[in-house]
């Protein structure tokens, strides 16, 4: 699939709006709600050496250790679509608060297990609490906000996600260098969120104006394979880096988690001028602002590898954090005009299911790579190539587009 007309919606303009709007704070409840997900991912990552260690007695450690984190993004892939179902069906509010509550309560289970099967079994449920989470919470942005508030808002998310990112990251590695149970305290923050979010978060109206053949309309399956399909692909280049942070700098030569939380906050707040970037360049087809992001990806990718060590290459790392900072509220804005309200839910479960598809795959890619780089940092930098050949594309395909537009 490839994104040439990814700056006009595969659909008729969207029904009315719910009549009730979103204000300040369910802009910030949805900026919340939408960063659980990354305590799946972030707070664990500077403790995986000591996981490995802990484990290391276990059989077939070397795969179950890694499933401690990449399992919820799988049961985001499987079961995001059947969440969306649901909060079509039966409503966002409840189900958003469910699985709030499971995902707190299912992220607290590793302090009180030995069992390496046990932990990853709670994972499970932490992974579909979550798909459950990030649907909704999408879901809610477009129900809440349209138009220009939408826009902002999403670039308001990514400008903050990299603080609550990087807080979660330091304080992650932190508690991994006292204990490596004690990264799995943060899930207690997702107790917060469900008190916000009962507090501020309403059930959106339907749309009662819409005429009949509106409502009944069947799903539009084209433009959510088009969905899809670019979201998988570009979400593994985005979890290129965010699953392999510690990975990278170790390589360079990095050893201690501590160190390791460091450099990755300071480098994620490249996050911030990405969400930026994405509120100025509101009137840019979203070809273009993808081109942009892969193009910093790419001058990260193949910077990190050649650094000879971390102080040059933190600045380059930071460059991906831009990208990511880029990509994903296009990735969202573009995704939500392709839904009316009564097919948002699913939709942006498809989305959301793509999304983590591809932190699941991306892994994979690497080893593939690898295989014919020879080392992991030139697997990296191979992806990095890929990235800026995808880029030029890009740019040159959005570019004869708009000329052709105007």
């Amino acid at each position: 699939m490839h994104p040439t007309s990814m700056s006009t919606p595969a659909v008729a303009p969207l029904a009315a709006a719910p009549r009730r709007h979103g204000g300040l704070a369910q802009g910030i409840a949805l900026m919340a709600i939408v960063n659980m997900p990354s305590l799946a991912l972030s707070a664990l990552v500077p403790g995986l050496p000591q996981l490995f260690q802990q484990f290391s007695n276990v059989p077939h450690f070397q795969l179950l250790v890694p499933m401690i984190i990449t399992v919820p993004s799988l049961c985001v892939a499987l079961t995001s679509g059947f969440t969306g179902m649901l909060a079509d069906r039966y409503g966002r509010r409840n189900l958003l608060l469910a699985a709030l509550f499971a995902f707190a309560l299912l992220g607290l289970a590793p302090l009180l297990f030995d069992s390496l099967l046990l932990i990853v079994a709670s994972r499970v449920i932490v992974g579909v609490a979550e798909a459950a989470i990030l649907t909704v919470g999408n879901a809610l942005m477009g129900d809440y906000f349209e138009g220009a508030q939408r826009e902002k808002w999403l670039g308001y998310q990514n400008m903050l996600s990299p603080l609550i990112g990087s807080s979660i990251i330091l304080a992650g590695g932190m508690l991994a260098g006292v204990h490596w149970r004690y990264p799995f305290l943060l899930y207690l923050i997702g107790f917060a969120v469900f008190a916000l979010a009962w507090f501020v978060c309403w059930e959106p109206e339907r749309d009662r104006t819409a005429s009949g053949a509106q409502a009944t309309a069947a799903f539009p399956w084209r433009s959510t394979l088009l969905v899809c399909g670019v979201t998988v692909l570009f979400s593994m280049v985005f979890f290129v880096q965010a699953v392999q942070h510690g990975r990278i700098f170790g390589d360079m030569g990095v050893a201690s988690p501590e160190r390791i939380s460091v450099l990755v906050t300071i480098a994620s707040l490249g996050t911030i001028l990405g969400g930026y970037l994405f509120k100025r360049l509101g009137g840019v087809p979203v070809t273009l602002r993808l081109a942009a992001s892969m193009a910093l990806y790419g001058a990260c990718y193949v910077g990190v590898a050649w650094a000879p060590n971390a102080t040059v290459g933190l600045p380059l790392d930071a460059l991906g954090q831009v990208g990511g900072g880029l990509l994903l509220p296009a990735l969202i804005a573009w995704a939500l005009t392709h839904y009316r309200y009564e097919h948002r839910g699913r939709g942006m479960g498809l989305w959301g299911g793509s999304f983590f598809l591809g932190q699941f795959l991306s892994a994979p890619l690497l080893t593939l790579v690898q295989g014919a780089a020879g080392t992991f940092l030139a697997s990296v930098a191979a992806i990095g190539v890929a990235c800026l050949c995808t880029a030029v594309a890009l740019a040159v395909t959005g570019l004869a587009a708009r000329r052709a537009a105007s």
